[in-house]
Formats: structure tokens, C-alpha cells, sequence
């Protein structure tokens, strides 16, 4: 029987985060991407979120290579993690690599790695895969996606991209290459789906510079902080070329950014100015200053975040300073940014950010870039990814509008086997995958169970139900109750001892589940579920 190509998305797919997708033919698999997904504000102590990689943990013998399209953390932050339990060589372009070494370095991975930079003029062979990379224009330099050739059809995986005909950083989406690399046609085609959503053309990178420029000519005496996303390096490039013309001297602050900055100069990527970085400290006047500040989302330890908090060790924010946030907002960190923004203006700041003026462009294509790259590619199937559950349902509508037939498009969930044998396809029965969290030193320890447990700690507290019995577990005294998080011992001392009352009277009936009993006693006299762990001291 002949063999067939299986594509299975272990994330990414219904999200935005945990990129990675696994193809598979016969007894030879190859991954693109492994990200990470951050948390939302549902997600109590967690730090990271991984994709369930279980399935190439088991199979790591077909294992042979993981390639990836970019450095954005959503794409390869998961690779630490994934190379505690695999060995496998790691194929990427030269910025991407850099990226990836410092990720593993900071893990204590590093000795696991097997890198190998991609030189985008010649093709990879990975047993029956020929994969070939083309340049995307994104928010980061040296991005990529892949033709992958395969012995039933030819995949163009598009990873993320825009059609940027004047990038910052110079380098546009090769769509000319794309074609002349399936001009024999193309089976499938796996698409990025982010910005589905959003009609016409993503914006040029240009016009974020031309408002900086603009900002920076009316800022005049005037301490000028700039916090954008620490991988945005063409983005950083530009503000730094803006602050010479401008006579600013930069300071940088946020540790990412700091070493982003370091690696991207050792290996060509960003043209400092000689005599532009300054040290935080320096004695600069204020109108001369320019702040570049990772914290666009307002993450809690992130340098804009401390000074909003006033808990900067070296920058007060106050009167007279501009604040510009080069930053779109990810979907789930709203309500974070704005605690923020509030703390700034009310710090004296004034703060430019969102729609306020275009500070900040998208690296995702829009509905008319999506709706040229599907033309320019032409697959039979498509397969839309990279993008929460109506970005892939408005992708498939896009990919129908253009002429394709419905059934050849498949929205798909994580942990789907998309198969075809290069004349038909069909989803197969799906994997098991689970969200894997990442809390402190603890991965995959922390399960759906232990995360609801923490919901319903945080909205309705918890009680102790201390209950003294003997060595025949009959009740010898009078049970003590201690509550977090619920009721303020000093506030409810009539419900507490009504709880005491409670326990000592179904243990008069005999009761043997007094932890359900007090569930249904504080749901009946206060319509709440705080969590109840009894506790029997033997005395």
C-alpha cells in the first residue's frame, strides 16, 4: 500500500502562541517550529505554556530535523524544553539560531544542540522531504517559510509574513521565488491566518518610522521613552537612526532588549552609530535622551511596568516625559496594558499608544496579502493555521471567495492528522493534546485539574476545617476553622461558628463526607464555593 503524508499541528492552530506543526511520511518526521504560548490572566502562576510534544517524544526515532521560520518566542521558546527529552539537529536561518542558542544557553540545554544555519539558495533533504526556503518580510529579519517536497505533493508552509514592499530592514516576501519553486503545482498549503480579520493591506513598516520622525521633531526638550517588543530589531534599527538625526543619545533597558541589541550588532543585523549607547545613568539632559524600554505589554517584571510602579531602579517617570508604546496589544494582556497606561498619566507622562498615531504596524498580512498569497500559490488543499478559532474560519471563507472548493479546505483543531496520499485528503483521528504549563521548575506538572483548583481560589478563597478526633475518630473537641481568601476571620464570627456547628452535627449522624456537607453549607448561606480541605488532627 502506498505511503501517505500526514501533517499534524501540535499548536498554533485556535491560538496565538505554541507554533508546531509535525510532517510525516512513512518512518521520516520533521518539525517546523516549537513555541511557546504566554499566559492569559486566567492562567494563575504559570509562566509559559508549551504544545504537547508527546507524540515526538515517542517517535524521535523518525525524528530528523526541526526547522524553524523565525526567532519570535512563539516559535522557538519551546526548543529548551523539547531538548531536555530529544536529541535532534535544528535547522534555521543565521539571526534565528542566534536567538535559539541564547534560549538554550539561559536553560543549560546548549550541549543538546545540533544547529545548522539555512543558506536560503539550497535545499534541505531530510529522507523523502526536499524543503526549500524562501524570505517573508515579518516583524523580525531573516524570517522564512518552506516548500516542502514530498514523494505525494509539494507543501508550501508560509510561516508568518506580510507584503511589505518597503520593509524596514529591506528584505520583502519572495513571492517571485515562491513561484518559480512550485511552478509544478502545490498539493497543500499551511497559511498564516493571524490579521484574517482585518480588511485591505497591512500598513508599511515606513510609516511607522514616519512618525517617529515626526514625534521626535516635536519633542523638543522633552525625555522621549520608546518600549516596543525586544525582537522587533528593523524596528529598533530605525528609532536608533532616528535618534542621531534627531542629536539623542539611547539608553537601553529590559534585559531582553539588551541582549537582543548585542547579538543583532555581533552578527551584522543592526548599525549602531558610534558613540549613540549610553549607559541608563548617564549624565544626558533629559531633551537629549531617548529610552528604549522593553514592556509594551505590561508584563509585571518588564522595565516599563517597574517604572509605571515607580520601582525602576534608575528611570522616574514624571511631568514632561513622552511615552510612545510601539506595540500592538496581544490578545488577553488588555487589561494589564491599560493598568499600566493608567499608571503613567497618572505619573505626569504623556503617553501615545494604540490608535492614538502609527506607532506600531502588524508583521502579519492582511485579508487582500492572504487573499494574493493563496493566488500566487494555488494549492489544491489549504490549511489554514497561525490564528485563534474565526482567524481560521475567515481564512477558509477567503480561500472559498478565490475558487477553491470547500471541501478542500480544513480547518483543523491541535492535534488533528491531516492525511492525503497526494490525490484526496481527509482528517484522521485526532491525537490526545493537552495545554503543558510551565510553572517555576515545574513542566507538565500542573494539569487541568490543579488549574481549576486555582480559578476557584482566586474568585471564592478557601477554608480549613481543622477537626480534632481520637484513635476511634470520634470528634474530642471543638474543630477550629481558618479561612484565605473568603471572609475575614474578625467579619464572620456567626458564620464560622454556625461551620463549627455544621461539622459537629453531621458528625453526630455519622456523616463521612464533611467536606461535601460544608460545600453545600457555605453554598446555602452564602451562595459562594470557597475550596474546603478538612484537616483531622488525631489527639
Amino acid at each position: 500500500m502506498a505511503q501517505k503524508l500526514r501533517i499534524i499541528p501540535l499548536g498554533g492552530l485556535g491560538e496565538i502562541g505554541k507554533n508546531m506543526t509535525v510532517y510525516e511520511y512513512g518512518r521520516n518526521m520533521i518539525v517546523v517550529d516549537c513555541g511557546v504560548m504566554f499566559p492569559d490572566n486566567s492562567m494563575y502562576g504559570i509562566d509559559l505554556v508549551l504544545p504537547d510534544y508527546n507524540y515526538v517524544v515517542q517517535n524521535q526515532d523518525r525524528l530528523r530535523g526541526i526547522l524553524l521560520t523565525h526567532g519570535h518566542m512563539d516559535h522557538i521558546a519551546a526548543l529548551p524544553y523539547l531538548l531536555r527529552e530529544i536529541e535532534a539537529p535544528i535547522y534555521g536561518t543565521p539571526l534565528t539560531l542566534g536567538l535559539v542558542e541564547r534560549q538554550l544557553t539561559e536553560k543549560n540545554v546548549l550541549d543538546r544542540a545540533d544547529l545548522h544555519v539555512i543558506d536560503k539558495s539550497k535545499t534541505l533533504h531530510f529522507g523523502p522531504f526536499q524543503v526549500t526556503p524562501f524570505s517573508v518580510a515579518h516583524s523580525i529579519p531573516d524570517s522564512v517559510g518552506f516548500v516542502i517536497k514530498t514523494p505525494v505533493g509539494t507543501i508550501v508552509h508560509t510561516g508568518d509574513y506580510k507584503l511589505d514592499e518597503t520593509p524596514a530592514g529591506g528584505r520583502t516576501t519572495d513571492l517571485a521565488t515562491l513561484k518559480a519553486l512550485t511552478k509544478d503545482g502545490v498539493l497543500a498549503m499551511v497559511g498564516d491566518s493571524t490579521n484574517a480579520d482585518k480588511p485591505g493591506r497591512t500598513r508599511t513598516e515606513r510609516v511607522v518610522g514616519e512618525t517617529m520622525d515626526r514625534l521626535l521633531s516635536e519633542a523638543e526638550g522633552q525625555r522621549v521613552i520608546i518600549a516596543t517588543f525586544s525582537s522587533l530589531l528593523a524596528r529598533l534599527q530605525e528609532i536608533m537612526h532616528l535618534a542621531h538625526k534627531h542629536g539623542r543619545k539611547v539608553a537601553l533597558t529590559g534585559r531582553s532588549l539588551i541582549e537582543n541589541v548585542k547579538l543583532a550588532s555581533e552578527l551584522g543585523y543592526l548599525d549602531v552609530p558610534e558613540g549613540l549607547l549610553v549607559d541608563v545613568n548617564a549624565r544626558v539632559p533629559k531633551g537629549k535622551m531617548l529610552i528604549l524600554s522593553t514592556g509594551s505589554q505590561g508584563e509585571p517584571r518588564s522595565a516599563l511596568n517597574q517604572m509605571a510602579n515607580d520601582q525602576h531602579p534608575h528611570v522616574k517617570v514624571g511631568q514632561g516625559d513622552l511615552i510612545i508604546i510601539s506595540g500592538g496589544t496581544i490578545p488577553g494582556n488588555e487589561e494589564t496594558v491599560s493598568q499600566m497606561l493608567n499608571k503613567l498619566f497618572e505619573r505626569g507622562a504623556n503617553v501615545i499608544y494604540g490608535s492614538m498615531d502609527t506607532v506600531h504596524v502588524s508583521g502579519h498580512g492582511s485579508r487582500d496579502e492572504l487573499r494574493t498569497m493563496l493566488e500566487t500559490v494555488q494549492p489544491k488543499f489549504f490549511i489554514p493555521a497561525h490564528g485563534e478559532a474565526r482567524h481560521l474560519y475567515l481564512h477558509r471563507q477567503l480561500a472559498e471567495a478565490t475558487g477553491m472548493k470547500s471541501e478542500n479546505v480544513f480547518v483543523l483543531k491541535n492535534g488533528a492528522q491531516w492525511v492525503t496520499d497526494g490525490t484526496t485528503a481527509n482528517a484522521d483521528e485526532a491525537l490526545a493534546v493537552d495545554d503543558v504549563f510551565v510553572d517555576g521548575r515545574l513542566v507538565g506538572e500542573i494539569g487541568e485539574i490543579v488549574m481549576r483548583d486555582r480559578q476557584r481560589l482566586s474568585q471564592d478563597g478557601f477554608i480549613v476545617a481543622l477537626i480534632p478526633i481520637d484513635s476511634k475518630r470520634r470528634l474530642v473537641g471543638e474543630p477550629q476553622i481558618v479561612s484565605r481568601g473568603f471572609v475575614h476571620m474578625n467579619e464572620a464570627d456567626e458564620l464560622l461558628a454556625a461551620c463549627r456547628e455544621e461539622i459537629k452535627h453531621q458528625y453526630k449522624r455519622g456523616a463521612n463526607n464533611v467536606k461535601r456537607a460544608l460545600e453545600d453549607f457555605f453554598y446555602r448561606e452564602t451562595l459562594s464555593r470557597p475550596v474546603i480541605l478538612p484537616q483531622f488532627i488525631q489527639v
